[in-house]
């Protein structure tokens, strides 16, 4: 079980995708108003904005979130709402604290006196918890207060899965890792329907944990040294036969690796290639470094890089379609996302801005970023950790032009 007791607005959560939005200014209301009822028959246009209406609209706020199908978290004198893209104040500010998805599809779950409210896109309340949960694939992990086992729960709150299992992952691809008292640690896989259809065999991976499936596959320890991994199928049986010391999920049919191509008569490898291998193992697209990270590959790309030498970006057939410049980096860790509808959050070291698909600023490096466009615009602030927060879209323009 997550409780959720408090969330920053500091790293915002990405939803829908969205093409790209049109300006639009004339609309809008203030910041003080609540047209919340004209907007109850009107469905939310995700696709234009106006820059210059969510400036009024987030010009006294506190801290704002990335817009999420249609609409964004703002925070205003500890009190939180939700704007959409033409400025609109849709959910009046009277709630305390947000889920960390925002608006997942057509609901939200936000905090308010201590209870866990569901509100739908125009505000309205759904109904009420005293606990929130995350839900994947429609369960929730659910800790039982007395055995401290876990079971899942569906999102009508319940129970389908008894408690029974030690520890447990969320559900990915129908799967889900979990642990029971008799495996010692070992890890296991369960279906929707609580089945263990992977026994419990598999080694805890040290300071981290364990994969989840993804595209039907999931990277699983294979020695006793906590440091090989191999790939499964939903069946449990070995995927191909290749061991590797560095692994990543698969994502577009491709998957990072550090591949171990020799070994001592220990047993200890003696050598390794870096790349991209594919379903069946084969090394498909080889990285011209020995070492770094192998990003996993979105809308046909993926970033490719190695401590201080150049990072660049490459296509599905391993083609190098641009090379960052030396002074710029892009963060490809599990926590930040740097990649959302065409652009890559880049750094100067100090600043953030952004770049398109063939390397080209279409940001300079002057705000902070903390996630990727989202429905055509990015949550940035300007002035330093507590400086103001506001939006910019791909051609540059911002909410800090109207001020």
């Amino acid at each position: 079980m997550r409780t959720l007791l408090t969330l920053t607005l500091a790293l915002a959560i990405v939803g829908c995708n969205n093409k790209k939005p049109a300006e639009n200014p004339s609309a809008g209301t203030s910041a003080d108003s609540t047209n919340t009822e004209a907007l109850a028959t009107e469905a939310i246009n995700e696709d234009a904005y106006s820059l210059e209406a969510i400036a009024q609209v987030i010009k006294d706020c506190d801290a704002v979130r990335s817009f999420s199908c249609g609409l964004a978290g703002v925070e205003k004198n500890d009190k939180l709402g939700f704007i959409d893209k033409m400025g609109n104040l849709v959910v009046p500010f009277k709630y305390e604290s947000f889920s960390p998805r925002s608006f997942d599809g057509d609901t939200c779950w936000v905090m308010q006196d201590d209870d866990w409210v569901c509100i739908d896109k125009k505000g309205k309340e759904l109904h009420r918890a005293k606990d929130f949960y995350i839900y994947d694939e429609g369960l929730a992990r659910v800790r039982d207060e007395k055995t401290s086992l876990i079971g899942f729960q569906n999102q009508a709150g319940k129970l389908v899965i008894p408690h029974q299992f030690e520890f447990a992952g969320d559900f990915s691809s129908g799967m889900c890792w979990v642990t029971t008292k008799q495996s010692e640690g070992s890890i296991g896989f369960i279906n929707t329907k609580g089945e263990l259809v992977i026994p419990c065999q598999y080694e805890w991976p040290a300071e981290r944990q364990p994969n989840d499936f993804h595209e039907g596959l999931c990277a699983v320890m294979v020695d006793e040294s906590h440091e090989w991994f191999g790939y499964i199928d939903k069946t449990g049986k070995r995927a191909f036969p290749g061991v590797y010391s560095y692994e990543s999920d698969f994502s577009e049919g491709l998957a990072g690796v550090y591949e171990i191509t020799s070994t001592d008569e220990d047993g200890f490898p003696t050598g390794h290639r870096v790349g991209y291998i594919d379903k069946t193992g084969k090394m498909v697209i080889e990285s011209e470094y020995d070492s770094g990270i192998c990003d996993k590959f979105q809308d046909g790309m993926a970033v490719v890089s190695c401590g201080q030498k150049p990072t660049y970006v490459i296509d599905k057939t391993g083609k190098k379609l641009f090379e960052l410049d030396p002074k710029y980096s892009i963060s490809v860790s599990s926590i930040q996302r740097a990649y959302g509808e065409g652009a890559w959050i880049v750094s100067d070291g100090e600043f953030q801005g952004f770049v398109d698909k063939t390397g080209k600023f279409i940001v300079p490096c002057k705000y902070r970023a903390y996630q990727p466009f989202s429905n055509g615009l990015a949550a940035v602030q300007v002035g330093g950790q507590y400086g103001k927060w506001g939006y910019v879209d791909k051609e540059g323009n911002s909410t800090f032009d109207y001020e």
